[in-house]
Formats: C-alpha cells, structure tokens, sequence
C-alpha cells in the first residue's frame, strides 16, 4: 500500500511541477526529457514508511466524525485536527519557516447531515510562490481527514477511516512536508478538509471563502481513498493510478459554451479533463 502511494505522489508532484513550472532558479528540463531530475530528486525524499505511520496516527483518535469529540487530546476529531496542525508546524520549522499553517474554521448550521450547530476546521498548510509573475497562480492539494462508519449520523461509534481518508489526508501532509523544503514559482496550497462525509462542507467553505477574495486557483487534485491495489475482485493491479476527471459540470442554466459543447459531444475538452490528460502525460515522464 505504501508503495502505491509514492507512486501516486510521483505522478502528483509530476504534474504539480509540470503545471506550475521548474523550482525556482532552476532550469526546466525540456519537454522532449523522459525525466525530470528536480522532480525525481523529490521523489526520492517521500517516505513510505512516514505515510504508514500517519495513517496509523490518524486511525488512533478512534474516530474523525465531523461532530466527534473536540476537547480529548487522544480521541475525536479535535484530537486529530490539532495534531495535524502540529506536524505541519513540524516540517514548517525544518524547513525554515516556509510553510503558512492555519486553521480555516466556520460553524455548520443544523443540515441534513448535521444535527447541531458545528466547528468545521479544515488544516491548511500554504507554501507561498516566489516568481512575482506567477505567485498569485494558486494550485490545491487536498484530502478529508473526518471519518464516518455506516451510520453517517454517529458521532461516537469506532470510525478508524484508514483508507477513507487518512490515505489521502496521509499523503497530503507528506507531500507538504518534502515540497517545503524547495522553492516554486507559483503558490502550492496543501489542505486536510473536515465534514467531507457530512457533505463536502468544509470543502465548500474554503472554496467559497477563495471566490470572495478572487484568488487564481489555477488547478486542483483531491486525494480520496488512495494506494489500494486490489478491488473488490481480489486482482491486484499496483502499477496504474486512476484519476478521475469531471466532464461538464451539472448546471441548472448552462452557459452558451457549455451548451454547445454538450451539442456537439465536446464534453471532453472540458478544464478538468484537460487537466486530467496533462496528469496522465506528466506521471507517464
């Protein structure tokens, strides 16, 4: 498993570089090139066995339900939100102070997933660009670290959440943590997300938050449920990464380019998808 996931983030930071340029004062290898020195050079630094211990870590507060408990050190989601801050503070100051660890935080009101009043906190971890030109280009990584068990509404029972999605959320900080260390032109922004299984509202909130203040968020992967070789078959397929794509949105007015795109069956040239080929290319270099 831990394997698949440095591939999986092999091919990420792939297109994360491609998407976002060269290292700061760092020439680009040329398109032709099959590798990217830079890129394996950081590759090398992701740690299988630090991503295990994450997720281990994760699935030891017993349960991440959004309205968990808050207040223990050892159990709930306040545990594990706070501990996640705590090791992105951690890799910010061994990486000299280049990471912006915060707290994004707003109160959910009572919803069809949400039985009162609740702290949504999502954990964010910026690493500002450095070329004046393209610092204000904005590309997010992110996972949900909240956990549920099949009753979407229990807030105490054991939820571990290993795969679903201290994978991802695992990944995420790894990622922010090797990526810290080196200098990018535009801006990498590396996101734990809460309330995913509530309704994707810790999600939304951030990206609602980045409408209203007009940030340029050029491109986004989320990483849910990552690194599983075997389906549900039993067959083991550990040398390809699925990534899904969005085609056209679901829009209840769509605007004259989309509706001449869903015409003419040109679903497929949507951003997302464009997106999607660059990935694919970029993890194949």
């Amino acid at each position: 498993m831990a394997h698949n996931k440095t591939t999986l983030i092999a091919a990420a930071l792939s297109a994360a570089f491609a998407c976002n340029g060269a290292i700061a004062a760092e020439p680009a290898a040329p398109d032709t090139a099959r590798r990217q020195p830079q890129i394996d050079k950081i590759v090398s630094e992701i740690s299988p066995q630090r991503i295990e211990a994450t997720i281990r870590k994760l699935v030891s507060f017993q349960t991440r339900h959004t309205m968990s408990e808050t207040e223990s050190d050892t159990v709930g989601i306040g545990a594990a939100r706070r501990w996640i801050k705590s090791e992105f503070e951690r890799c910010n100051a061994q990486s000299g102070g280049r990471l912006q660890v915060e707290f994004d935080s707003h109160i959910a009101p009572v919803s069809r997933r949400i039985s009162r009043p609740t702290e949504i906190v999502n954990v964010v971890a910026t690493l500002p660009g450095t070329q004046d030109a393209a610092k204000e280009r904005i590309y997010v990584v992110s996972g949900h670290y909240d956990s549920r068990n099949t009753d979407v509404m229990d807030a105490t029972g054991f939820a571990p959440g290993a795969n679903d999605d201290a994978s991802g959320t695992a990944a995420v900080m790894e990622m922010a943590c090797v990526m810290a260390k080196y200098k990018f032109d535009a801006t990498l922004v590396f996101m734990t997300v809460a309330a995913e299984e509530q309704g994707l509202l810790g999600a939304a909130h951030w990206a609602e938050q980045a409408k209203q203040k007009k940030l340029n968020i050029a491109g986004m992967f989320t990483n849910d449920i990552i690194g599983s070789s075997r389906d549900e078959h039993g067959k083991v397929d550990d040398k390809q990464v699925r990534l899904f794509a969005e085609g056209l949105p679901v829009e209840k007015e769509a605007s004259d380019t989309n509706r001449t795109l869903i015409q003419t069956g040109g679903e497929n040239d949507s951003l997302s998808r464009q997106l999607a080929r660059h990935v694919k290319e970029q993890g194949e270099r």
